[in-house]
């Protein structure tokens, strides 16, 4: 298989460049020249990828790879429906990394701009700085969101994550904003640090777990009780997924008609919710 570096030009681009071409599993069919000939989208003109970026193939085991250094936000759509092999990006990435990803890793070591891993379908996202808004969300105006795979942001994250999620796995290890997981369908959200108002807001199913401080719960929301390691299962044939810790367990969001959502919120660090 093969591994393709590229080691950008120039820190800074004005307008962003559209990534989307630049796949694993597409460079390991590909000549050095073939790469380098690749044209990306910048705004309303094409750049060649080796006009922008230092090009090397090696020769490798395993998955092809594909290594981003100096990136920096102006770097849209990298790894936009990637399907198997690894993006490993150094640095920071623009909007739209891992949208509707069907497969394969990526992993970010910095931050990310809004709408990580977009309607994604399958593989993992690893973030390891923050994220803005609408982690797993949907496109604007769209209502079929996230459908599977693993996102994760070892940071803090924005407003409105897994907007319309439909399956998969987000995890914030950080703090994030406003309504979290709205219209959620399906899947889970975990959240590790605090959490800003209107989590779960119009979720109709899905499960969102918070460990930290929660400014306050919808009143469309019903109180079922605390609960102790309680097992979540999102369909009566599911085996569950375990969680430990006590919490309050709410359902809801009854603003829609017979919902299934299921809100977990941590009792230690939430003393004086009920």
């Amino acid at each position: 298989m093969k591994e393709l570096i590229l080691t950008l030009q120039k820190e800074d681009i004005i307008v962003p460049v559209e990534m989307d071409k630049v796949l694993p599993e597409v460079i390991e069919k590909m000549s050095l020249d073939e790469i380098k000939n690749i044209e990306l989208i910048q705004g309303r003109k094409k750049v060649k990828v080796g006009d922008i970026f230092d090009v090397e193939l090696n020769d490798i085991e395993g998955e092809p790879r594909i290594i981003i250094k100096n990136s920096n936000q102006k770097l849209k759509y990298i790894g936009s429906k990637m399907s198997r092999g690894e993006i490993i990006v150094e640095g920071d990435v623009g909007m739209y990394v891992g949208a509707e990803m069907k497969g394969g890793k990526i992993i970010v070591n910095g931050n990310a701009d809004s709408w990580a891993g977009q309607n994604m379908k399958g593989g993992e996202l690893l973030i390891k700085g923050n994220a803005r808004d609408y982690v797993g969300s949907s496109y604007r105006g769209d209502w079929r969101g996230m459908s599977g795979g693993k996102i994760i942001v070892e940071g803090n994250a924005g407003d409105e994550i897994g907007e319309f999620m439909k399956n998969g796995v987000i995890h914030i290890k950080g703090n994030v904003g406003i309504m979290a997981g709205i219209h959620q369908n399906g899947g889970i959200i975990y959240i590790d640090g605090n959490v800003d108002v209107r989590v779960g807001g119009e979720m109709k199913a899905g499960a969102i777990v918070v460990y930290g401080k929660v400014e306050d719960v919808l009143p469309s929301f019903k109180f079922e009780g605390i609960v102790e390691n309680p097992i979540i299962k999102l369909r009566k044939k599911d085996e569950g997924v375990p969680i430990e810790g006590t919490f309050y367990k709410f359902t809801g969001d009854y603003v829609n008609r017979k919902p299934k959502g299921q809100l977990y919120i941590s009792v230690d660090s939430n003393p004086d919710l009920i």
